[in-house]
């Protein structure tokens, strides 16, 4: 037995998966999902429609070559 595949509506605030209503993410938003939609869609499709498409990018901190060496120095000593 197979199992069906899942329809998918997509509008621009979210993705209708099987008639449950999944709110896209939006840059500067916070957002929490109800464990019982990532339950009842599945935890594989939730994370392929609201996670990135592409890797973020990591900000610049400003910290200096030095600043860096004491930072994984103090990390190696902490373990």
């Amino acid at each position: 037995m197979t199992p069906q595949q899942p329809t998918i509506i997509e509008t621009p605030d979210a993705f209708i998966v099987n008639g449950i209503v999944v709110a896209k993410l939006k840059k500067g938003q916070s957002i929490s999902y109800d464990p019982a939609v990532i339950k009842a869609i599945g935890a594989d499709l939730f994370f392929d429609l609201v996670g990135p498409k592409q890797s973020l990018p990591i900000p610049d901190l400003g910290f200096t070559d030095a600043e860096w060496d004491d930072m994984e120095r103090q990390i190696r000593e902490d373990q």
